[in-house]
């Protein structure tokens, strides 16, 4: 399904009276959920939770081995990524005082929180969704689910969203029966409308809930101007990290699996029996069990094979299956035995591909922080803390790569003079922001002089006096 240019399709589709509201919810819900992009968001959800294709693994033998060994690598890649990027805590600043107050305000630890999830989710889905919404008169964000949310975009870049349909499911109970009920809301700059499936599967208006705004505050109800939503995407084509990995996990569960299953099931000898003269084998297992021998007829005998697996070729191709995971994904491999003795240019250069995928990452998400920026600022000005739709603010992502300190408080101390204070602090490996810890040397400072104004009393002198002649 095209989702380019179908927001203005169905709001016209409605206006000529061709198909009902209720039917174009209806048929975009369940055109989605039928779709590739649908089936490959769940399939990467299940990815993430260590459940591969490996648990469709059977065995025809009730009696033989079926173990299905999972291997959590494309959660640590997601997780990889996510910390790098968002494992320190990112940068804030704004040109106005005021207005960097308001953000540090705004961007407490639990929008930081929220931000990592957002970041995460979107490697893991391919794509990410935050709402604003307000909890006790304060701007808030809650993330939706990949799969719970259909974008209706304007443009075929998928860069431009004119409205949005979000899908979701309760449990309820009638009487003592419990059910599940399924739910739509379709939002735009006009407001939101809310849906409520029949038991047929179609979509109907919520009797219980009708249209209302955006938001409100103290019982005031307002719209955003642009439709309530923040998106933040892995990669142009909005696909998941695991999409690109899959078959090489699965490789490597089902061939663990199954050399486990032959460990388990393998017998230390396979006896070859000859005119033995016993009944059934049976009886041979018995016999060799209780007296350690056997009887056999003219002959007869017992010979030996002792059956071989190959475990260093197995354990050989999936280490190469380790390999290119880890280099299709732009990950680091940590169990790496050589990573712990790289150091300086050799360490960068295997966090090159990590780092460049997350910078790209942390493009898109300069850019989500700048959807952010709208709802922020008319937050600002509905709370009364000013109008700053003209100014601007920066994010600074403090990537989390291996790092020589020393080195980089010796280039800190060089860069004085050149650049700003404000970057130094920023950029240093001991500071963890840059606001409070400027608060700290303004402080310190303060002291420095109080102690200076009165030891230049006590000598005779003016304060000022005194602190022209410190050293």
């Amino acid at each position: 399904m095209i989702y380019s240019e179908t927001a203005r399709t169905l709001a016209e589709l409605a206006k000529s009276g061709a198909m009902s509201w209720e039917q174009i919810i209806s048929n975009e819900i369940a055109e989605f959920r039928a779709s590739e992009k649908f089936a490959i968001i769940r399939k990467a959800e299940q990815n993430y939770r260590n459940r591969s294709s490996v648990q469709q693994k059977q065995n025809e033998f009730s009696k033989r081995s079926n173990t299905k060994i999972e291997h959590a690598i494309v959660r640590k890649l997601v997780e990889q990524k996510a910390d790098y990027l968002l494992s320190k805590p990112f940068t804030v600043s704004a040109d106005a005082e005021a207005y960097d107050k308001a953000l540090s305000e705004l961007f407490d630890n639990a929008f930081r929180s929220k931000i990592y999830s957002f970041a995460k989710a979107a490697v893991k889905s391919g794509i990410a969704y935050l709402i604003p919404y307000f909890r006790d008169n304060k701007l808030k964000f809650v993330r939706v689910p990949a799969d719970e949310l259909i974008p209706l975009w304007t443009d075929t870049e998928n860069s431009e969203l004119d409205s949005f349909i979000r899908t979701y499911s309760r449990i309820e109970y009638r009487g003592t029966q419990k059910n599940v009920v399924n739910y739509a809301e379709y939002w735009s700059t006009e407001g939101v409308r809310y849906y409520k499936a029949t038991d047929g599967g179609n979509y109907r208006i919520d009797p219980e809930k009708p249209a209302q705004a955006h938001f409100s505050v103290d019982g005031k109800p307002y719209n955003w101007s642009a439709v309530p939503i923040v998106w933040l995407k892995y990669n142009e084509e909005e696909l998941p990290l695991a999409y690109f990995i899959e078959e090489l996990v699965d490789s490597i569960n089902w061939q663990t699996s199954t050399t486990d299953d032959t460990l388990r099931d393998i017998a230390k000898f396979i006896y070859v029996l000859k005119n033995y003269s016993g009944t059934d084998l049976s009886e041979f297992v018995s016999e060799l069990r209780q007296s350690l021998a056997i009887k056999v007829d003219g002959d007869g005998g017992v010979d030996t094979i002792q059956p071989q697996v190959d475990v260093a070729g197995v354990l050989s191709f999936i280490d190469k299956n380790r390999r290119d995971i880890y280099d299709f994904a732009n990950g680091v491999d940590t169990k790496d035995p050589d990573l712990g003795n790289a150091s300086g240019t050799a360490l960068q250069f295997r966090y090159m591909s990590l780092d460049n995928d997350c910078a790209k990452l942390g493009s898109a998400l300069s850019e989500a922080f700048e959807r952010i920026k709208l709802f922020a600022d008319v937050y600002f000005s509905i709370i009364g803390k000013g109008d700053f739709s003209a100014q601007k603010f920066s994010v600074v992502f403090n990537t989390d790569m291996p790092i020589n300190e020393a080195d980089v408080i010796a280039n800190c101390r060089s860069s004085e003079g050149i650049i700003s204070r404000r970057t130094i602090l920023e950029n240093h490996p001991w500071v963890r922001s840059a606001e409070e810890e400027q608060k700290r040397l303004d402080e310190e400072n303060e002291d420095i002089y109080d102690k200076s104004g009165i030891l230049g009393e006590t000598l005779g002198n003016s304060g000022s006096e005194s602190v022209q002649q410190l050293p």
